[in-house]
């Protein structure tokens, strides 16, 4: 079965969970009957702490070379790329020359690796300096018209998350460049929130000013796992192996970057491992939960 047919997907915090990440590659590749076939680990995105480039979720603190070095190593080594998520909407061209964004780019700069973006100046900066790099359109863009995601895909980007709004649409289903397109399959916000494109200034604001993030915590943000089946955005495993797959929908990513590693196990529970197994899956998992 050729390549085209993998259902790739793309998993949160490289940095915080990479060895949660690499944990269930492995358990993949040991036990294949466990899990749904034709499947992949494609990347980990997420950012190294304290880079102001990063957008969507605050990120504080710092790494150093070394560390970074090692994450990006251990993933790469294994098949998985680590994509940046350089979105900030407020990144200005004096923001560009900021050392530790640049050291970041530097050391994945290897033709594997790939970077989000939503700021036309950090993107064109990126584009020009660092042109290995695959550049996805990020949905932090927030692009909620047909018209605006079929512009976007015909630019020159390896892939374009969409907004969870399109899943589960006839206007999704409709769409050109099917392999271009990457769903969001479990948003933990609520379908259509008003607030999404003001959380994401706040972010990028915080991010800049090396600040906790000054708004108060969504009370329609789904907390559960479980609880976002309800959303009608979210997309089922039979949706995902079925419908999705059939239309030509490869790419998925799930969320999770703010979460602790309980909740992001059980999304890759129920993503990844057939039902009949998810028990002793998780149970194989939990063991090892300390160490991940």
């Amino acid at each position: 079965m050729g390549d085209s047919a993998i259902t790739r997907f793309f998993l949160p915090d490289f940095y915080g969970k990479y060895r949660m990440i690499l944990f269930m590659k492995t358990l993949m590749e040991r036990y294949p009957d466990r899990f749904f076939d034709d499947i992949a680990i494609s990347a980990a995105y997420g950012t190294f702490p304290g880079a102001i480039w990063n957008g969507g979720r605050v990120i504080l603190g710092s790494s150093t070379k070394e560390q970074m070095e090692f994450v990006i190593r251990a993933l790469n080594e294994n098949g998985i790329a680590v994509r940046f998520t350089f979105t900030n909407p407020l990144i200005e061209e004096k923001h560009l020359w900021d050392t530790y964004c640049n050291l970041i780019l530097d050391l994945a700069d290897n033709g594997m690796n790939e970077v989000l973006v939503n700021s036309p100046c950090l993107e064109e900066y990126i584009r020009r300096t660092h042109p290995d790099y695959k550049i996805l359109s990020s949905t932090t863009k927030c692009l909620n018209t047909v018209e605006d995601i079929r512009a976007e895909l015909e630019k020159d980007y390896h892939l374009v998350v969409l907004d969870s709004a399109f899943n589960n649409t006839d206007e999704l289903f409709e769409m050109p460049h099917k392999e271009k397109i990457e769903l969001l399959a479990n948003h933990y916000c609520m379908d259509n929130c008003p607030n999404r494109q003001e959380h994401y200034r706040v972010v990028g604001e915080c991010q800049l000013n090396f600040c906790e993030i000054k708004f108060k915590k969504c009370t329609k943000i789904n907390r559960d796992f479980y609880q976002m089946l309800e959303n009608r955005s979210f997309i089922t495993t039979d949706l995902i192996y079925g419908k999705y797959k059939e239309a030509g929908f490869y790419n998925f990513k799930i969320d999770g970057r703010a979460f602790n590693k309980y909740k992001v196990l059980e999304s890759y529970m129920y993503f990844f491992v057939r039902p009949e197994y998810r028990d002793e899956v998780r149970l194989a998992c939990l063991k090892q939960i300390d160490r991940l």
